[in-house]
């Protein structure tokens, strides 16, 4: 191995390291109770009968509902630039009991629940009176892609913001398939019935957007179709102006040799 292998390989390992401790110093460590007992900028749905509820908003933020019955965790994660885990950046943390009574993420603690976050995720434990209720938090997430990772298997419905869709398949998309659009007071909802993927995706655009693309792609295409009609003019008038000075006569009279095998009559 020559020295610029090796200097290469030690900065191959130096990044690795470096981006394992930095996530480490920015995953590790608890989350403050303040971050937890946030108000969301909108009220939570907690009387969807899906079992993850995504109402997304337009100020690139999400608002998610999930039914946690019957479980004593949940582990919450985003996919890092490395292809790793790391944990789920949230706040305005919420649980609903079973008779519809919500505290926020302090009073959640205080009760027997946990929320704790390590390098690569965050664990919600449930205390032993939280046997069916409901968790709800809020994240970033813009409505252009919007990704979310699975973390139950179940139903689920992505809400977008009024005036974005999917419609157009060119700048729209969501996966996996399987899935129902509906409308519904202007917003779009997107249902899976089951969701056994890893995430979902939600590829959405505004639709002021389509018509502004529709205008620049007609300006547009009359520019290169007038452009290729001036460049013809002008190939035609350049021809003309050649041929008035008998600089094409040679090109001529090949051509005229090879209709007639033979020169034109009145040449050697």
């Amino acid at each position: 191995m020559n020295r610029r292998h090796a200097l290469l390989l030690v900065a191959v390992v130096a990044l690795v390291a470096s981006a394992g401790c930095l996530g480490y110093i920015r995953g590790g460590g608890t989350i403050e109770n303040a971050t937890l007992d946030q108000d969301p900028t909108t009220d939570y749905v907690w009387d969807s009968d899906r079992d993850v509820y995504v109402d997304v908003g337009s100020d690139a933020t999400y608002r998610a509902v999930y039914n946690v019955s019957d479980r004593e965790e949940l582990e919450l994660y985003a996919e890092s630039g490395y292809g790793t885990k790391e944990p789920l950046d949230l706040r305005a943390f919420r649980y609903q009991y079973a008779n519809g009574t919500v505290i926020n993420g302090s009073e959640f603690r205080a009760r027997g629940g946990e929320v704790e976050r390590t390098t690569d995720q965050l664990w919600v434990r449930f205390g032993e009176d939280m046997d069916d209720g409901k968790i709800a938090f809020s994240g970033d997430g813009s409505p252009r892609r919007f990704i979310l990772q699975t973390y139950v298997d179940g139903s689920y419905e992505v809400v977008l913001p009024e005036g974005y869709t999917t419609d157009f398949w060119l700048f729209g998309h969501i996966s996996p398939r399987g899935y129902e659009v509906t409308t519904e007071d202007g917003r779009q909802h997107i249902v899976w019935e089951e969701v056994t993927a890893e995430a979902v995706l939600v590829q959405a655009y505004r639709e002021r957007d389509f018509w502004i693309f529709v205008g620049i792609a007609i300006v547009a295409t009359g520019i290169a179709v007038g452009g290729l009609l001036y460049f013809r003019r002008q190939l035609r008038e350049l021809r003309a102006r050649r041929q008035s000075l008998g600089l094409d006569v040679e090109e001529e009279y090949d051509e005229y040799e090879d209709d007639r095998d033979g020169p034109p009559p009145g040449r050697p």
